[in-house]
């Protein structure tokens, strides 16, 4: 089994040979209800067309407008599938922030990654909890070195054995992620009981995994203030370690469905339950003849 960064090759052959058909797979309350943005970020910072604009890993774009604007196709081929599979050739911005052109450059012009925007065009902001698998191991190396306050993280986790259990190397064992998706249900849970919703999906990210609540009702459109106290509800009452600012950001994005975490070669993946194997149902085609066990 591969757990390592996907090659810009590999990453390239995924979305032009697999994304399509996972694109039609996106959950619907994306796909038809239009998230504003759509970004990708770059493995390494890519040019753009204006002399005095710095070179972007990260750019956002506008994903919502007129029917007839192209880039806000969430169904079909072209749009917002094109724009993924290769932004600087795609880009549809106009003026000195468009990304240049790929002929005059030798950086990759595939995404490291893909986001939406949880701030949507013609529906609530949805509510997302992000568990990532390195603050469980941080939780972890905590309870099994102790709480030194003064130590860094990553020395605390040294300290507990993390980055030499597998997948040697990373800031976390693969026991985190294993827990993370655990706690991705308790979430779940706690949105269908306390919140009164089952429009809630939980989804494998790569390193840990997401919760969305998208339900469109009035009564669930959400202030950051009440966003904050969810989030502490979570972390104080239920013990989740949840990246706060996920929840609530209004202009966060989160990565999006079926798109490629390169960092461990993995699709980000909506799951039905916390015994998903992501380290071989969540293999992209294009590394499975490489895949071994471990």
């Amino acid at each position: 089994m591969t757990w390592e960064e996907a090659t810009t090759d590999e990453i390239a052959q995924y979305y032009q040979t697999e994304f399509d058909d996972h694109f039609e797979k996106i959950p619907a309350f994306i796909r038809e209800s239009q998230p504003k943005e759509i970004a990708v970020a770059f493995q390494e910072a890519y040019p753009v067309k204006g002399d005095t604009v710095p070179p972007k890993q990260f750019v956002r774009r506008d994903a919502f407008g007129d029917s007839s604007s192209d880039f806000t196709k969430w169904t079909g081929s072209g749009g917002i599938t094109e724009f993924i599979k290769s932004p600087p050739a795609n880009d549809p911005i106009s003026g000195k922030h468009k990304l240049g052109s790929p002929e005059v450059t030798d950086k990759p012009t595939v995404p490291e990654a893909v986001y939406f925007a949880a701030d949507f065009h013609d529906r609530n902001w949805v509510l997302i909890v992000d568990i990532d698998a390195k603050d469980v191991a941080l939780e972890y190396a905590k309870l099994v070195v102790g709480d030194d306050e003064e130590a860094a993280n990553d020395a605390l986790k040294r300290r507990a054995g993390v980055f030499d259990a597998p997948p040697e190397g990373y800031p976390y064992r693969f026991e985190d992620i294993d827990h993370a998706l655990e706690y991705g249900f308790d979430v779940k849970d706690y949105f269908e009981s306390s919140l009164d919703t089952d429009a809630t999906q939980v989804v494998y990210s790569g390193q840990g995994c997401h919760v969305y609540m998208y339900d469109p009702a009035s009564e669930y459109r959400y202030s950051e203030i009440p966003r904050r106290h969810i989030a502490t509800a979570l972390e104080e009452k239920e013990g989740i370690p949840i990246d706060t600012p996920v929840t609530t950001d209004e202009s966060r994005v989160i990565r999006l469905p079926y798109s490629l975490h390169a960092g461990v070669s993995r699709v980000v993946t909506p799951i039905e339950s916390p015994d998903f194997d992501y380290r071989s149902e969540a293999v992209p085609s294009v590394l499975n003849s490489a895949s071994t066990t471990q």
